[in-house]
């Protein structure tokens, strides 16, 4: 069957998108010096001109179709074949920059000594006391004779008792149990598992290899493109032929006066547009634009048309105006239209000019107006606000605009006022009358109760679309046979319908006016089952980790985060709140859409339907949840069907060219054979997300070591036994992301996690004891690295406090622990915390409250944060109050000051500084003697000259929570400015005598004195 959508054109797509990216990275100094290290400028340089001439032709490919499909649709498999050698270039250039990362840690795993680990220590000594040992027995048993070589003597009898072999020697260093840094047992099979070998041998790429294989793809590349060169110059003449022959019209366009045989009207949004309608006629306003908001087919137009032909509201206007706007928003064209409608078609021939048509419309709009702008697509304001300047050149007020549109952004640029309306489908009740409409005639009919049941299965999967409930209803009135609507209700076959009044052509309509990095990005999303809760911020690392994002000036992450809200925008995701964090759903008709124009790239196996695989898939995900079943005694039942399956996708031409494999969900013993031989053929991985049973945790775990192209890895294990990560996971240099949330009952990381050169994230389970995050040794390697939730400062090499020093671009919290530990002043400045300008949560903790105060004072100055900071935490610090919280103070964006034990602390911030400060905690400050909130811009500031905060809305303090505990040296609080404060707990205070400054009582919802005992009855009344 034909796809509702230009093969031809998303290959192109494609195609260019990863000829640009390669042919990218091939431009620099850094290319050129390897090139001419290695002696390959020669191929170096072909290949980056013949992937420029492929851009050239791709070019052409794209700017001849226009809005129009190619007509030689086989040309799509040409260019996938462009778009394969692409792939095959980029590969090889992923290995080169694998092979200058491992060399680089090789040099330097060389210039540091290996010795100064712990482990190494210990099996040092180990070793050298077990020699010792076993030299009393060697000696015994060999006789070193300086006249010839070392002889046994076999025949004596003492001697071979007494006889040490090899294996003997590592028997005994086997039984050995190493110490690690946090003191505990390494298990003596571990000395016989990965984390100690080496998994991934030494790859070598000789200077011939990679030139035969630049040869191969400069050779395939320029000979494809020339077919596909000369297919388009037919497809241009061709063209020609086509466009004389065409001459049909937009058949989207709907007027105003188009009537349905019946409407089923939403009460609701009707009643609440008409309410707003009144509002804007009795009110002062010359101009109100209310956006009706919605996905394709769902019934903007419809709505808008009931409320434009509805004759209270045609009472209130003098004119009303219909414009379809669709795609193209050109102001001049739609000026011109409005002018027609409101002079009765005496303007119709004006010029082009535009001021002469604004002065026109000016001069014609002598009543109260409603327009409707239906359909709007585009997104430009500056034409949004010359469309609008002669509209507000009226003296009447009451005017309104509807504007229909898909796009939240049009939504928030035309709005004039704080609401829209968001429509969604129809009610379940009305819908199902709504269907039985379209395909009976009648939404009471109540015969053929077999084919009501299938008919409800049908609309549950339509999620109240009318359009939809259309363009299936066309498929079911053909034939009302059980057979048949059961096949529409298993089958995908009214998606493909592509008639004018179809579900799909709509929704593809959306697609089609995506960009094309917005289109890459979205079809990828097909991989995922319907009803998925996808995650932005794990979406947005699996685009990175594929090369979808790609920008040199601006944060990956932050672009990624933007495409996406794009797609939210466009109504492609609908956000949802839960408890533990917001997720997104994809409509099941926009799933659909996904998958039609994906359908080459990506391939879903869940069992839910027969698999076919094209020869340019890139994308598999695996979903095993609905097909595997737990038995009472928890083991997974075999499926012999699904196991069929998976012998499409059993390909090494296939497996060999995939970027991304998921496997999601539980299954038995011989799937994971059979997983286990694919995962072996994988090549050029990019993207892995793997479930692990306990009988599979070894051979997945082993199976990836040698995916050096990985970016993104997510493993998950399904049972709690703990299962070490291998060492060899190390040696994956490119790695990007990994997932370890789900990898149940890890205590500790590899020790070369440094390695990982790339990393930006290490996703851990939290909450826990201590935070993977600190396990990392020599975490400053890891400079891409973009969160650091925790880290421990230790006397061991690896852990002191510099290593953050280049760690600028950690975000979010963080968490540093131990800091009794830092042995030199010097060292916390080299931390360069200040210079972490992306944290948001900074919490400095000691382990204990000993020490030398001075010293820990000139520690605290080097850790000064950034100006910026909103919530800080200073945790058993008995030094006294450093200089960057009192007369150097620079944290005015704090929203959130905890000071726990901080013994040493006599002096407190400049409250009258922190005009965003809501919570503040004091506890276990037994220094401290006085708590005062003087007002931000009165007599109690500081000095008499201006200050930044000497402004209205700076004149009370944001202070809503306050909790003071333990400070057993505090004799008053004054809350002076404290107007905002609904939170008051004040706690075993010894020798406080005196709370004032309260305004009322009426303001603390929440009010906990106790353990004051200088405090008095009546003073703890009026507060």
């Amino acid at each position: 069957m034909p796809l509702p959508f230009d093969a031809v054109g998303k290959a192109v797509g494609a195609a260019t998108w990863l000829v640009g990216v390669v042919a990218e990275r091939l431009v620099g100094d850094a290319i050129a010096a390897w090139a001419g290290r290695h002696g390959l400028e020669k191929e170096v340089s072909r290949l980056g001109n013949e992937l420029r001439r492929a851009k050239l032709v791709l070019g052409s490919a794209r700017a001849g179709g226009g809005q129009k499909k190619v007509g030689n649709e086989h040309l799509a498999e040409a260019i996938a074949d462009v778009r394969r050698l692409a792939a095959d270039a980029r590969n090889l250039l992923d290995e080169l920059d694998y092979l200058e990362i491992h060399d680089k840690i090789k040099d330097k795993e060389h210039d540091c000594s290996s010795l100064s680990s712990s482990k190494a220590q210990s099996f040092i000594q180990f070793a050298h006391g077990f020699a010792s040992q076993a030299s009393k027995y060697i000696s015994s048993a060999v006789k070193i004779n300086a006249k010839g070589p070392t002889v046994y003597r076999e025949d004596d009898p003492s001697t071979t008792k007494r006889r040490i072999d090899r294996h003997d020697i590592m028997t005994g260093m086997k039984k050995m149990k190493l110490s690690d840094p946090d003191d505990k047992m390494i298990p003596e099979q571990m000395l016989e598992s990965d984390a100690f070998s080496d998994e991934i041998p030494e790859k070598k790429l000789s200077k011939d290899d990679i030139s035969q294989r630049i040869t191969n793809i400069v050779d395939q590349l320029h000979e494809i493109c020339e077919d596909v060169r000369k297919a388009l110059k037919q497809e241009k003449l061709d063209e020609i032929t086509r466009v004389t022959q065409n001459t049909s019209s937009n058949s989207r366009e709907e007027g105003a006066c188009y009537v349905e045989n019946k409407v089923f009207e939403r009460k609701h949004e009707k009643n609440q547009i008409e309410k707003l309608i009144t509002n804007s006629v009795a009110s002062n306003q010359k101009l109100t634009v209310l956006p009706i908001l919605g996905t394709g087919g769902v019934g903007k137009t419809t709505l808008a048309r009931t409320v434009y032909n509805d004759p209270e509201i045609e009472a209130k206007f003098g004119l009303k105006i219909w414009i379809y706007v669709s795609a193209n928003f050109d102001e001049v064209n739609l000026i011109r239209e409005i002018l027609g409608c409101i002079s009765e078609g005496k303007h119709k021939n004006l010029t082009k000019n535009f001021c002469m048509l604004q002065d026109g419309v000016k001069k014609c709009l002598t009543k109260r107006f409603l327009l409707v702008l239906d359909d709007m697509w585009e997104y430009n304001e500056t034409r949004w606000y010359k469309l609008l300047a002669p509209l507000r050149c009226t003296e009447i007020t009451g005017n309104v605009i509807l504007v229909t549109t898909r796009n939240l952004s049009v939504v928030k640029m035309t709005s004039t006022i704080e609401q829209h309306i968001n429509l969604r489908g129809l009610e379940e009740d009305l819908f199902w009358l709504f269907f039985k409409r379209c395909i009976f005639g009648d939404e009471n009919y109540q015969g053929r109760r077999k084919l009501q049941k299938i008919g409800k299965e049908i609309v549950a999967k339509l999620g109240g679309n009318p359009l939809a409930a259309k363009s299936v209803g066309t498929l079911l009135k053909r034939r009302l046979e059980e057979d048949y609507w059961q096949r529409i209700s298993d089958g995908v076959e009214w998606t493909l319908l592509e008639g004018s009044d179809d579900i799909m052509p709509a929704l593809m309509l959306s697609y089609n006016h995506l960009p094309y990095h917005l289109q890459r990005l979205f079809s990828y999303c097909a991989l995922f089952p319907k009803g998925y809760k996808f995650q932005k911020e794990h979406l947005v690392h699996i685009w990175t980790a594929l090369g979808l994002i790609i920008n040199e000036r601006k944060r990956l992450e932050d672009i990624g985060s933007d495409y996406f809200d794009d797609l939210v925008d466009r109504s492609f995701f609908e956000k949802f709140e839960s408890e533990k964090y917001p997720y997104y759903l994809m409509h099941d008709l926009i799933h659909d859409v996904a998958q039609s124009v994906s359908v080459d790239e990506c391939l879903t196996v869940d069992g839910s339907g027969p698999i076919t695989v094209s020869s340019h898939v890139s994308h598999v995900s695996i979903w095993t949840e609905s097909e595997y079943k737990r038995q009472q005694n928890g083991n997974v039942s075999r499926n012999e069907t699904f196991e069929k399956g998976l012998t499409a996708i059993r390909k090494d031409e296939i497996l060999r060219s995939l970027d991304s494999l998921m496997l999601v969900g539980a299954y038995d013993e011989t799937f994971s054979t059979i997983f286990a031989k694919i995962l072996k053929k994988l090549q050029y991985v990019r993207v892995l997300r793997l479930s692990a049973m306990p009988f599979s945790a070894d051979i997945l775990l082993s199976s990836i070591s040698r995916l050096i192209h990985l970016r993104y890895l997510e493993l998950k294990s399904t049972t709690d036994t703990l299962k070490p990560l291998p060492e060899a996971l190390c040696r994956l240099y490119h790695l990007q992301v990994l997932d370890i949330i789900n990898w149940s009952g890890l205590d500790r990381l590899p020790r070369g996690m440094s390695n990982l050169v790339n990393l930006r994230y290490l996703l851990v389970r939290e909450p826990g004891p201590v935070h993977l995050h600190s396990k990392i040794a020599r975490v400053g390697e890891l400079k891409f690295l973009q969160e650091l939730k925790e880290y421990r400062v230790q006397i061991e090499s690896g852990f002191d406090i510099s290593q953050l020093e280049n760690l600028n671009e950690i975000r979010g919290s963080l968490r540093i622990l131990n800091l009794e530990n830092v042995i030199r002043k010097d060292g916390a400045t080299r931390a360069r915390i200040k210079d972490k300008k992306h944290l948001k949560t900074l919490s400095l903790s000691w382990g204990g409250t000993s020490g030398d105060p001075a010293f820990l004072m000139e520690v605290m100055e080097g850790l000064e944060p950034h100006d910026r900071l909103q919530h800080l935490h200073i945790i058993n610090y008995i030094g006294a109050t450093p200089s960057w919280l009192r007369q150097n103070f620079s944290l005015d964006n704090l929203e959130s000051l905890y000071l726990h034990d901080c013994t040493g602390m006599e002096t407190l911030p400049p409250f009258i500084e922190m005009p965003y400060l809501e919570k503040l905690s004091l506890v276990g400050m037994s220094s401290l003697k006085e708590v005062k909130f003087g007002s931000i811009c009165g007599p109690a500031s500081r000095g008499s000259g201006s200050s930044k905060y000497d402004m209205p809305e700076f004149e009370e303090l944001a202070l809503t929570e306050l909790e003071i505990s333990k400070c057993s040296a505090l004799t008053s609080v004054g809350l002076l400015s404290c107007k905002a404060l609904t939170k008051l707990s004040i706690k075993d205070c010894m020798v406080l005598a005196s709370i004032d400054g309260l305004q009322s009582l009426d303001q603390l919802n929440y009010r906990d004195i106790k353990e004051c005992p200088c405090l008095s009855s009546a003073a703890c009344r009026t507060i």
